[in-house]
């Protein structure tokens, strides 16, 4: 990164070198204006996406210097999933739980806003996978068939994608960029595979209740996903900014301020 910094000073320094204002019209001016702020502009892609790829590298192998474990696989105690879709209505509970694919998350876009000091991003993980040593479930069907369930429990999610602006602030050390807010929060997913044991007592019970989750849970998700990302847009931001607050990131952020 820092390479990049003195590529980007070196460059402005060379335009400012070769312009006398005694003898620049305005048209040229104008025109190396643009020219500087195209620079500008690669230089921050080029650093965004430096950011993204340290970001990746640190979830899937940690950072000893940072004191950060490795997220992916990431580790989840415990879960609690609340699912009122009316067909179905589920109250699951996960516990020793394993999630894996998010250090393979990839970038479709993340624009930069100077003025807000935001990231418009898009960002999708092609394969999630979850399992779970128990879960705990109880729900319905049509609020008139209960239904119970006591086992193991696997889960892959595929494409899953995240949209929304983050809005970023200064740490109060000033060294870290973190997420203030998230702003317009959104997401889809795909498709789910789902493998919970011991539905009632097992059989083929099992079947069905799976063939209905990844049909009800998808449908429901995307339907509401937009209220379902509010709710938990606090949440992301409490879990992510801890992390973050160990990346000396400010000052690359305030190059472009």
């Amino acid at each position: 990164m820092k390479s990049l910094v003195i590529l980007a000073a070196c460059a402005l320094v060379a335009v400012a070198q070769h312009v006398h204002i005694g003898d620049v019209k305005h048209d040229d001016i104008q025109d190396k204006a643009e020219l500087i702020n195209e620079d500008r502009s690669l230089i921050l892609d080029l650093l965004i996406r430096q950011l993204f790829d340290t970001i990746r590298h640190v979830i899937k192998n940690g950072s000893w210097l940072l004191g950060i474990p490795v997220l992916d696989p990431f580790i989840v105690d415990h879960y609690r999933l609340v699912l009122p879709a009316g067909l179905l209505n589920l109250d699951l509970n996960i516990t020793n739980g394993v999630l894996e694919g998010i250090g393979d998350f990839v970038v479709h876009r993340s624009d930069f806003d100077r003025n807000d000091i935001s990231f418009e991003v898009e960002i999708s993980l092609p394969l999630t996978k979850i399992k779970a040593d128990n879960y705990k479930l109880e729900g319905d069907f049509y609020t008139a068939i209960p239904l119970y369930g006591d086992g193991e429990a696997f889960f892959e999610v595929e494409e899953f994608k995240f949209r929304g602006v983050l809005y970023l602030k200064q740490s109060e050390d000033g060294k870290s960029a973190l997420i203030d807010h998230i702003g317009e929060p959104n997401f889809s997913i795909g498709s789910i595979k789902s493998q919970i044991t011991n539905v009632i007592g097992g059989g083929d019970i099992d079947g069905i209740v799976n063939s209905i989750i990844e049909e009800v849970v998808v449908s429901y998700c995307n339907r509401f996903s937009k209220a379902i990302a509010l709710l938990n847009a606090d949440g992301i931001v409490d879990f992510v900014n801890p992390y973050l607050d160990q990346l000396d990131s400010w000052k690359y952020v305030q190059l472009f301020l």
